[in-house]
């Protein structure tokens, strides 16, 4: 095999002509041009889907009564944003404040549910209870037992349930006072009377509202409180 010489090699011309300023500042425009459509194919299918999500919570709000904070929150109709943009960046933004507002109904939604079905159930146990059957009421504090490790808790529920055969704590004596079971259980002995008036005084203003959440959500505040 003849050897090549290295050096004639590569001195010989390209065969590949060089780009002019001009070709080069065409690539340029063309790689910004691709770039940017880009960009608008990822902006239009994220604006797809914010629309999507934007009616699906609208329609669970107002199925959940949120009526209105519907009519206060559309001041402009998207279809009459053309700017693409800002009609994105107003898109995300409104939906982004009914997800925040999602989130305290549901909230609120789930703490209802759970009174609901803890005050049926206290109601069925009592009614038993007047009938001469406890089953249900045995059940309950069994299950509260197994459940409830806090004493101030066990007590709560001891009282409510008109003073059940329930410990203040997990594998206490039924005769064990509320002082004594905090100590064995390592929890700091409250004041219950200031805790009862601190509860009392505070009780309207533990209602959530999307100022809460948010400042910019204080004009909602009026619509959710009267829903």
């Amino acid at each position: 095999m003849a050897k090549v010489d290295k050096r004639r090699r590569n001195a010989r011309p390209s065969k590949y002509k060089p780009r002019s300023p001009a070709q080069l500042a065409r690539k340029r425009e063309l790689w910004a041009a691709r770039s940017n459509d880009r960009g608008r194919a990822k902006r239009i299918d994220e604006e797809a889907s914010l629309t999507e999500r934007l009616a699906e919570l609208e329609t669970a709000l107002r199925e959940a009564g949120q009526d209105g904070i519907h009519k206060q929150r559309h001041v402009t109709p998207l279809e009459d944003i053309e700017d693409d943009a800002k009609r994105f960046h107003v898109l995300k933004a409104r939906v982004e404040r009914l997800e925040a507002l999602w989130s305290i109904n549901k909230r609120r939604r789930e703490t209802r549910g759970k009174i609901i079905i803890g005050g049926a159930l206290l109601a069925e146990a009592g009614d038993a209870h007047f009938a001469g059957d406890d089953e249900l009421l045995a059940r309950l504090v069994d299950i509260l037992d197994r459940r409830v490790e806090r004493v101030r808790d066990r007590l709560t529920v001891r009282e409510l349930l008109g003073n059940v055969p329930l410990a203040l704590r997990p594998g206490g004596d039924l005769d064990e006072d509320a002082e004594s079971a905090l100590q064995a259980a390592g929890e700091p002995l409250p004041d219950f009377d200031v805790l009862a008036e601190t509860a009392l005084a505070q009780e309207d203003a533990d209602a959530l509202v999307p100022s809460e959440l948010d400042p910019d959500y204080a004009d909602l505040d009026h619509a959710w409180r009267a829903a």
